[in-house]
């Protein structure tokens, strides 16, 4: 009798990462992705905060080293940077600054989310082979519906995104949704006649942009200036591999940040720290300013009783969309791979088990 087959709907790095989880636990995997992947690590339009600053989190980087151990220290040889908080990095809360000291538990990486991706679907693709789990990824195709019924999802309608369009059905055991903030499964799922998951949402209203520069001189300052009540602004300035350093300022509605690169400067300064503004001056842009205002908090209930049909499980921003501002949305996908491994790992794919999983996943979230 075989372990069943998967499909997951989503090749980010929430998708990816569900793979690796299900990897000698199911026959086959079969990953999803609209988008095709670069050959080297490079920015794409289907990470729509992919230009912005990522790092993993320590409870996420945990995870991550427990689901792909020594992934860690691959990022770090791909040129991603080790930072210990508070030790490396210069935090000013609404209160002052902040002491540093060597803590030694929170460690957490930083460097572009396209390296991220790139060497989490490498390694994830080497851990396939000879697993017995056989992984294919479709490039350049969309999901565009779910099959099954109200009871049980048993599949998932695919259409290719080159010339002609074709459409075809693939079945599967258990169907991951790991398509992110912009998930369509309530549409999918009410189409079948299940009930929609009760939503909550909290906006603050913030907005963010992130440009890359590349300094003039090494300076060893990481830098986190949070907001205050009477100035809703605030910064990151982190280092990325090749040299780069990423900086993220973000603002509330009525202060969101530039997206000019000739007021970016203007921002900084507004913030009335001259250290990170004097040392800005001295860097070259090698990028524009991105900006990004979908930052609403979302989470959908398909953990509550009846909230998913059998078959079928929502994963990372698929089901809790954090603002990215708070830098959690990857630790939240690599606590999210955990569960799903761990629940795997209690008996496989078996009746229950989505429900099971999807409670597994909600605590990850709240974790």
């Amino acid at each position: 009798m075989g372990k069943g087959d998967a499909v997951v709907v989503g090749g980010g790095l929430a998708g990816t990462l569900a793979a690796g989880a299900l990897i000698g636990h199911v026959d086959t995997v079969t990953l999803v992705e609209r988008d095709r992947y670069p050959e080297q690590p490079v920015f794409r339009k289907g990470v729509p905060q992919g230009r912005h600053l990522h790092v993993f989190l320590s409870g996420g980087r945990r995870a991550l080293e427990e689901l792909l151990p020594g992934l860690n220290g691959e990022l770090e040889a791909a040129g991603a940077h080790r930072l210990e908080a508070p030790r490396d990095v210069i935090t000013k809360a609404p209160n002052g600054w902040q002491r540093r000291f060597h803590e030694g538990r929170h460690a957490t990486t930083s460097c572009t989310r396209a390296l991220f991706d790139a060497t989490v679907r490498t390694r994830v693709l080497a851990e396939a082979e000879g697993s017995g789990t056989r992984v294919e990824v479709l490039q350049g195709t969309e999901a565009v519906g779910l099959l099954g019924d109200a009871d049980r999802v048993t599949g998932v309608r695919v259409r290719s995104r080159d010339a002609g369009r074709a459409e075809r059905e693939l079945s599967a055991d258990l169907v991951v949704d790991a398509s992110g903030r912009g998930s369509r499964a309530p549409k999918w799922l009410a189409e079948l006649g299940a009930p929609a998951p009760r939503e909550e949402v909290v906006d603050a209203g913030i907005g963010y942009c992130t440009q890359m520069f590349r300094p003039a001189e090494p300076l060893d300052m990481v830098m986190v200036i949070q907001p205050r009540p009477d100035l809703p602004r605030g910064a990151a300035w982190s280092p990325v591999e090749g040299g780069h350093w990423l900086l993220t300022l973000s603002g509330v509605r009525g202060q969101h940040p530039p997206t000019e690169s000739s007021q970016v400067p203007g921002f900084v300064k507004s913030l009335g720290e001259p250290a990170l503004y004097e040392h800005l001056l001295t860097c070259e842009p090698v990028s524009p300013p991105y900006g990004f205002r979908d930052t609403s908090n979302r989470r959908r209930h398909y953990d509550a009783p009846g909230g998913v049909p059998e078959g079928f499980l929502a994963v990372s921003d698929a089901a809790c969309t954090f603002n990215p501002i708070y830098g959690q949305g990857m630790a939240v996908a690599a606590l999210s791979g955990l569960a799903l491994r761990r629940c795997l790992a209690e008996g496989g794919l078996r009746p229950g088990f989505a429900a099971t999983a999807q409670r597994a996943v909600a605590r990850a979230s709240d974790t």
